[in-house]
């Protein structure tokens, strides 16, 4: 039986390969988590279409929005430490008032955010005030300058005209705030908090700070087509990019430094091992990295499309819980596997498509990251998922269920 399940690995490699071609994809890795272990990865393709670099398994994607996964489980290791309550108004930890001008009276809290229920919305100055935060040379900007009405990238449209607390808007601009909420918890910078409390304990490699990635040469760039593949970030050509001096930056007035909301690097293979404190209910062997009831509670719902009360992105979200996606397979919609409920996240960022789910009670998960697609990404035929995302659940799932 063993030798039969190795060599249903083999023919699932060819598979990877054959979505990889037909859907004209730059580079595809992914793994497959079976009876709560790592059973297989998956690569192919290039990861630096000029030096035709090949993606191997320890190859480190951009992974886009799964990175709020990510993040929220740094936060929740707070949570853990009953450092806050999910209920709390977060303004008395940033230190100024934050609300929605339109509910002024309304309290934002960590529920809010986590649930992409606050009302904040990425609005029209948004892409101006990452752009000044990813500069080497340009002025610092703080949280504030965002989100608040005398903030130099602030715009009318930051905020929805609906009642915090009562709406979905998934928006990016939640894990700024966030990540600046680990820092002042924590006294620590995001990207350095985000090491030392996960990824060292639960030996991932792993970094939002891409100057702290050891082997520059292992990361992919990310791709758009027009006439040739065109790098959109990570280009890094085996140089660290120019980073910002951060000597004097006081911790705690910029959470988006280090991109908490999509700039997360590392393999498939290492975001398994984060996956796997999910699926093990926070342990690590026999240590406790996170207390189960901490992590049964990012599962919970804590909102619900009844068909009115929030944007599902045509269908991609129909319920939420503390920082993660809850899929409710509902057909054309975030359909995965029927009867088969799922927890985690999508990724979509320049050119990248990324995925992060499992089920603990099977114990079982899948992890996928593409970079970048010839003709751009065709629409599923089943699903809210790409057409190339929906042949990956056909093949690693099962793979996932099989018995020994």
């Amino acid at each position: 039986m063993l030798l039969g399940y190795y060599s249903g690995i083999a023919q699932v490699q060819y598979k990877v390969d054959s979505v990889r071609l037909s859907n004209q994809l730059v580079g595809l890795s992914a793994a497959v988590i079976k009876d709560g272990r790592i059973s297989a990865t998956f690569s192919s393709g290039i990861r630096d279409v000029s030096r035709n670099l090949l993606v191997d398994d320890s190859t480190m994607f951009r992974v886009a929005s799964i990175s709020k996964l990510v993040t929220s489980t740094g936060l929740m290791l707070l949570y853990d430490r009953n450092l806050f309550k999910l209920d709390d108004d977060v303004s008395q930890y940033l230190g100024f008032k934050l609300r929605n001008p339109n509910f002024p009276d309304v309290p934002i809290t960590f529920r809010m955010l986590l649930s992409h229920t606050a009302s904040l919305n990425d609005g029209s100055g948004y892409g101006d005030f990452l752009a000044a935060n990813y500069s080497a040379t340009d002025e610092l900007p703080s949280l504030g300058d965002l989100v608040l009405k005398a903030g130099r990238y602030y715009s009318s449209d930051m905020w929805l005209d609906k009642k915090p607390g009562t709406y979905f808007c998934y928006c990016n601009a939640n894990f700024g705030v966030i990540a600046t909420l680990i820092e002042k918890l924590s006294g620590k910078r995001f990207d350095l908090f985000m090491e030392d409390e996960l990824f060292k304990p639960l030996g991932v490699k792993a970094r939002y700070n891409v100057a702290r990635i050891e082997n520059i040469d292992n990361l992919a760039a990310i791709y758009r087509y027009k006439d040739g593949w065109m790098p959109q970030v990570d280009a890094c050509q085996g140089v660290k990019p120019q980073q910002r001096n951060l000597e004097d930056y006081a911790v705690g007035t910029n959470g988006f430094l280090y991109s908490p909301q999509g700039g997360l690097r590392t393999s498939a293979a290492d975001l398994a091992k984060l996956m796997l404190l999910h699926i093990n209910n926070g342990m690590v062997g026999k240590y406790v990295v996170i207390r189960s009831k901490t992590i049964k509670l990012m599962r919970t719902p804590q909102w619900i499309f009844n068909g009115a009360n929030g944007d599902t992105s045509n269908g991609l979200f129909m319920s939420w819980g503390v920082g993660m996606q809850l899929v409710t397979n509902t057909p054309k919609h975030d359909y995965m596997h029927a009867n088969l409920p799922m927890f985690g996240h999508a990724g979509d960022a320049y050119g990248l498509i990324s995925g992060f789910y499992f089920n603990p009670s099977k114990k079982i998960g899948i992890i996928y990251m593409a970079n970048g697609a010839r003709n751009g990404y065709e629409q599923g035929g089943r699903s809210a998922y790409y057409r190339f995302e929906e042949q990956l659940f056909e093949m690693l799932i099962p793979l996932a269920l099989t018995s020994k």
